[in-house]
């Protein structure tokens, strides 16, 4: 009986560990149902809410929420009914106020992800071009500044790919 046990709760762990979890532990390939229980301040999303990537729609929103001292809109993203993506964004005021908030975010996501495995953001320091990415437990976290005033925070799945067999 001790043994089943043992097992079970190893089984369950291992799998709770490979499970790909975007922004707040939200898991990739959630329903709008288990956001939406997940996340209480998610609301359905207007009709008119672009998408956050190709192929795919946003169900559910939150108009703003609190990161780094700045304001964000959150998108949900699913493709065929199950969440594939989420995206916080912010509209700073100015280039200066959009490369302060993305040097903030820089540090929060270090701090949880450690280095980010884009190389060209290693080698410089962060100017008006800021493109980071991380990579964590088959999901990725993508920081841009677009257009020198829009924050971009992109959690999504990535896809899971097939070994090469010989």
């Amino acid at each position: 009986m001790k043994k089943t046990f043992v097992c079970t709760a190893l089984l369950l762990l291992s799998v709770g560990a490979l499970a790909q979890s975007l922004w707040r532990d939200v898991p990739a390939g959630a329903t709008v149902a288990q956001v939406s229980a997940l996340i209480p301040e998610a609301v359905p999303a207007p009709a008119t809410a672009p998408a956050t990537a190709q192929d795919e729609r946003v169900l559910l929103h939150i108009p703003g929420v609190e990161l780094v001292d700045a304001e964000f809109t959150v998108a949900f993203g699913f493709e065929q009914d199950k969440l594939k993506s989420i995206v916080l964004q912010r509209q700073a005021g100015t280039a200066e106020q959009a490369q302060a908030i993305a040097q903030r975010l820089t540090g929060s996501l270090r701090s949880r992800y450690g280095l980010e495995i884009s190389t060209k953001s290693r080698q410089e320091p962060l100017m008006a071009g800021v493109d980071r990415k991380w990579s964590y437990r088959r999901s990725s976290v993508h920081l841009q500044v677009l257009d020198g005033t829009v924050v971009r925070l992109r959690y999504a799945a990535e896809p899971v790919r097939a070994s090469n067999q010989l």
